[in-house]
């Protein structure tokens, strides 16, 4: 398995678009920054979509009355809370429904 760090991307659009990486760093970290405070915002529902990549939505998620902690056994109350989910675009979901050979 490959791991992509930050960093990784921040090198390889700093090799295509031929600028220093300290300022691929700050412009990463500006539109990362943004989308962070986006997807936190007070509103019950968020949805930032980027053509050809995917859609980040931010969903309501039910309280769970009995769920049950694995480690202790333990049946604990879940509050109701917001979570992202994540569509993958169609353009990167074409690509993945082919055939893979490792």
């Amino acid at each position: 398995m490959r791991t992509y760090t930050r960093t990784d991307i921040i090198r390889n659009v700093s090799d295509d678009l031929d600028i220093p990486e300290v300022k691929t760093r700050q412009i990463l970290d500006s539109i990362l920054g943004t989308m962070e405070e986006m997807l936190t915002e007070a509103r019950s529902r968020t949805r930032i979509e980027l053509r050809n990549f995917g859609v980040f939505e931010v969903k309501p998620a039910k309280a769970v009355p009995k769920a049950r902690n694995p480690r202790t056994n333990e049946v604990i109350f879940v509050p109701s809370r917001r979570k992202i989910h994540f569509k993958v675009g169609k353009k990167i979901r074409d690509v993945l429904k082919r055939e893979w050979k490792s």
